[in-house]
């Protein structure tokens, strides 16, 4: 090989070695981004991961903290006096139910902290069940929604661990709940105080409230849209509700009805003659019935019943499944020859159980999340 041959291979072997270190500087430095970038990301992963473990542990508060203020309304309308209506109630105070929420909230942590909730953020009012509004208010409130907030204003926001590599040194975490009184969805034992029930019908107008109804006679529409049951007891006949009107009636009474629950307890209903059981039943009335100045007799037997689904007001002979319950004023029980028992849906009731049930003008007073 010539000494141009051999100067020509040497400056071959030379361009090939600093391409090769040009290669290998390239991708030191690719790597050195590629990691950084890497590392970055998982570090931002943890600390989202970190925020959202914050988010539905401010969840659970919220949650707790809305039941734990609707469940004070609740206790505000059992307390109130017999007829009263919860619609007409007003609360000009709200801290009995600001308390409430602010009590639960703080005995709970998101992130080790423990959280306070602010005022402004406590929101009470009318909740919508068809609508799936709460419109704030004072007067006959039955819903409370709750913002849990770890931000600036309030608790502070959640401190990153790694992302501040990349400018984020904390994260802002914002929960809602709302939680209401709806439809009475269960009576407690003792809770159904008579032997009839409602067809579903009686509330599809509108403006049920105040409706004028008859418990008998039955399949009369549209007022007359109502049917006798014995409750769980067989045979459903005129005899077993004769012993159930009569345990009702003893004082104390010796007959307790059993717990009802919407979408879950069919009822017996009878369907038949029920002539006879009208002098039991009338000793049932005076033996209930108290002063009402809105009545047209002057007096009121006020009784909680299941409503069963839609018979188009046909006098139901067949167990029937409980879809709410209803109230209503028995303001007359008349008994041979004319026989008839006239009663007004009422509306405004608060019963001891659950909602959950449907929208036929009375609430439970354990209430539920809504949102």
């Amino acid at each position: 090989m010539n000494n141009t041959a051999r100067m020509k291979s040497i400056s071959e072997r030379q361009a090939r070695r600093r391409l090769i270190k040009g290669e290998r500087g390239a991708v030191a430095v690719t790597v050195a981004i590629l990691s950084v970038v890497l590392f970055s990301i998982a570090a931002l992963a943890l600390d989202i991961s970190n925020a959202m473990v914050a988010r539905n542990e401010l969840q659970n508060v919220a949650d707790a903290s809305a039941l734990a203020g609707a469940r004070q309304l609740g206790l505000l309308y059992q307390a109130l006096p017999q007829g009263t209506p919860y619609t007409t109630y007003q609360l000009n105070s709200p801290t009995v139910v600001t308390d409430a929420v602010q009590s639960v909230a703080l005995q709970n942590h998101a992130r080790q902290v423990a959280i306070s909730i602010n005022t402004a953020d406590i929101v009470i009012g009318v909740w919508n069940s068809t609508t799936r509004t709460l419109t704030p208010g004072n007067i006959g409130p039955t819903g409370v929604r709750v913002t849990a907030r770890r931000d600036a204003s309030a608790n502070g926001p959640v401190a990153t661990w790694l992302a501040g590599i990349m400018g984020i040194n904390q994260m802002d975490v914002v929960t809602t709940a709302t939680a209401a009184l709806t439809g009475t969805g269960t009576l407690a034992p003792g809770e159904a105080n008579a032997p009839f029930g409602l067809d579903e019908l009686i509330f599809t107008n509108p403006a049920y409230c105040g409706t004028p109804i008859q418990f008998y006679p039955t399949n009369n529409p549209p007022q007359g849209c109502a049917g006798w049951q014995t409750f769980l007891e067989s045979p459903p006949n005129a005899n077993t509700e004769k012993q159930i009107v009569e345990g009702l009636t003893s004082n104390p009474p010796t007959y307790i009805t059993p717990q009802i629950s919407a979408g879950v307890t069919s009822l017996e209903y009878i369907g038949g003659n029920v002539q006879s059981v009208f002098p039991y039943l009338t000793n049932l009335f005076n033996a209930k019935k108290v002063p009402d100045t809105a009545s047209p007799t002057g007096y009121c037997w006020n009784v909680v019943v299941p409503v069963y689904a839609n018979q188009n007001c046909a006098n139901p002979n067949e167990p029937m499944m409980t879809v709410g319950f209803a109230s209503a004023c028995v303001w007359n029980v008349t008994g041979a020859p004319t026989q008839q028992i006239d009663a007004t849906v009422t509306c405004g009731e608060v019963t001891n159980g659950q909602g959950g049930g449907g929208s036929f003008g009375i609430l439970g007073s354990i209430p539920g999340l809504v949102e």
